[in-house]
């Protein structure tokens, strides 16, 4: 009774973050309004569904763990997740429901994966648990076969397993990724990022403050981690001078980071100057303009991130 207890008030508590950090942008950037609050809804079922979802990740122990990073291995590369098809299968019937209720385009792309699966071309919840970041050719393949674009398939399979993948994190990196690890990828899933937070930590018994560090935000599972402020995630250059970064006056909390050597781009989010807690999926959502102020320079985005 008293995990129940702590669970639903952790889901409470998350819920209130969720909606927090959604008033605080939208006062910022009101524009977004119509599409943050359909997108609210797929947010909140995530953070509800968390509890009741089911996954058996493989163990292991602190050794293991320890020596699959040491190596520079993703944990999946080399440990089970054990995402439960049927719990995939749960959670995709109740954000289809949601989906349905957005966008013709979104509405289109619900009917004709429901269409694939009842012609049996298409099974969805075997598809989404064996989607990794490093199998982009399951999309592009799902795609064809389902006679929808890439990005769209993306958004609703990432709806449905961020939340498992989540869970996964919990287990395997339950107190959060070791400082050893310096890599631009993933270290649960071996995904590149999407957004990386400038924030200060807390500092030691001195109470001197730090200077701002850099992590990374992985949008396939969630997994946030520490990262060389000066190194490029794309193609690791620590060389003096090629990194840049574009950022205007009205949106001191934003910015975007590019490589001068790659031309590969990161949405960046200053989380000391931010009022509520960071969300990355309310992020992405509402920092799209960065893209196209990126993209008119003729970058490149790590992950593209539907």
């Amino acid at each position: 009774m008293n995990g129940s207890v702590s669970s639903d008030r952790r889901i409470d508590q998350d819920l209130k973050a969720l909606d927090r950090r959604a008033d605080a942008i939208l006062k910022a950037r009101p524009a977004y309004r119509e599409m943050v609050n359909f997108y609210l809804t797929v947010f909140r079922r995530q953070i509800e569904w968390r509890d009741k979802l089911v996954v058996h990740p493989q163990v292991m122990d602190d050794d293991q763990r320890r020596q699959c990073l040491k190596a520079g291995r993703p944990l999946v590369e080399q440990f089970d997740p054990g995402i439960e098809s049927d719990s995939l299968l749960r959670l995709w019937a109740e954000m289809r429901a949601v989906f349905r209720r957005g966008n013709d385009v979104l509405r289109r792309a619900v009917d004709q994966i429901d269409e694939a699966e009842r012609g049996h071309e298409f099974v969805p919840a075997t598809w989404l648990a064996e989607l990794r970041p490093d199998r982009d050719e399951l999309v592009t393949d799902a795609a064809g076969r389902i006679g929808l674009d890439e990005p769209i398939l993306a958004v609703l399979a990432r709806a449905v397993t961020l939340p498992h993948w989540q869970l996964v994190a919990r287990t395997w990196l339950p107190e959060g990724c070791p400082a050893s690890w310096q890599r631009s990828r993933c270290p649960m899933c071996g995904g590149l990022p999407a957004l990386a937070e400038m924030r200060t930590q807390p500092g030691g018994a001195d109470k001197l403050k730090t200077p701002p560090r850099r992590f990374l935000h992985c949008p396939f599972c969630g997994t946030c981690w520490a990262a060389p402020g000066i190194k490029c995630p794309a193609c690791d250059s620590t060389k003096p001078g090629d990194a840049k970064y574009y950022f205007t006056p009205e949106e001191p909390d934003l910015r975007v980071d590019f490589c001068k050597s790659c031309n590969h781009y990161v949405k960046v989010v200053d989380a000391d100057k931010i009022t509520g807690r960071l969300h990355l999926g309310l992020e992405l959502l509402t920092t799209a303009h960065l893209d196209t102020i990126a993209q008119e320079k003729h970058l490149s985005p790590l992950e593209v991130c539907a």
